[in-house]
């Protein structure tokens, strides 16, 4: 699917997930409100008392199933996924449909190299502790495209300039083509560091004179099968980073 340009020092992270099947097996699962999703059946049963304290809050209640955020360490508010919880075991931490695959990156503790978490896999973590369950057999799924059976991450990370490019084959259906724009371009002593993310030549996010900026979109209808796509991100004063999340089918 990618192909790296031959003067790129290299890509800091590529890897695919596998979306196999669905959460919605679960009780009452709200399905319309969720959209990019990490879900795992943490255990046999759950007593829903011991996830209380795990939740910064808690936003639905019933005798089966709880709703709520959950506080990660180092983001702000506006990035705590929803987490649902039921007492039959199952845990699915998500955005709203609203929100693009590109609030998954954990930007505030990346730092480069190969991706280790994501923030709804933290999340989803974090109630599986409290509760003595596992996350082994993690899997993520976008209750937006049903039909995608694989996910594609794609993280760039530079101080200066770096591109890839990138063809999807026009045999593969895509669904998704989101991305997140992270950028770190302020410090004591300077206030005019910028980072421009280009698609083929053009500019299609920029951030500058800021710390830990973050904005988020999608490309979908931008790439095309079958095309060589050139992205790149050039930086200055700072660190800027350009994460991908393809949504597929082969």
């Amino acid at each position: 699917m990618m192909m790296r340009s031959k003067i790129i020092v290299s890509i800091a992270f590529l890897c695919m997930f596998f979306l196999t099947g669905s959460a919605s097996a679960a009780v009452d699962f709200p399905a319309d409100e969720a959209g990019i999703s990490a879900y795992v059946k943490a255990s046999s049963s759950i007593d829903l008392n011991d996830t209380k304290s795990a939740f910064a809050s808690i936003e639905r209640e019933t005798p089966d199933y709880i709703i709520g955020t959950v506080d990660i360490t180092w983001h702000s508010e506006q990035d705590r996924p929803h987490v649902y919880v039921s007492k039959d075991g199952w845990i699915v931490a998500y955005y709203p449909t609203e929100k693009s695959a590109g609030w998954i990156f954990p930007w505030y503790e990346y730092s480069g190299g190969q991706l280790s978490s994501t923030t709804l896999s933290k999340a989803l973590g974090i109630v599986a502790n409290a509760v003595g369950g596992t996350t082994n057999g993690l899997k993520y799924y976008d209750f937006r495209n049903p039909d995608a059976s694989k996910m594609m991450i794609i993280i760039e990370s530079t101080t200066g300039t770096e591109f890839y490019k990138l063809t999807v084959p026009t045999s593969f259906s895509l669904y998704a083509v989101d991305w997140s724009h992270y950028s770190s371009t302020y410090s004591g002593t300077y206030t005019d560091g910028y980072s421009y993310v280009y698609l083929d030549g053009a500019i299609f996010t920029s951030d500058g004179g800021g710390s830990s900026q973050r904005s988020y979109g999608s490309l979908m209808g931008q790439i095309i099968n079958g095309v060589e796509h050139e992205i790149k991100i050039a930086t200055s004063k700072g660190t800027g980073r350009i994460g991908m999340v393809l949504e597929y089918a082969e």
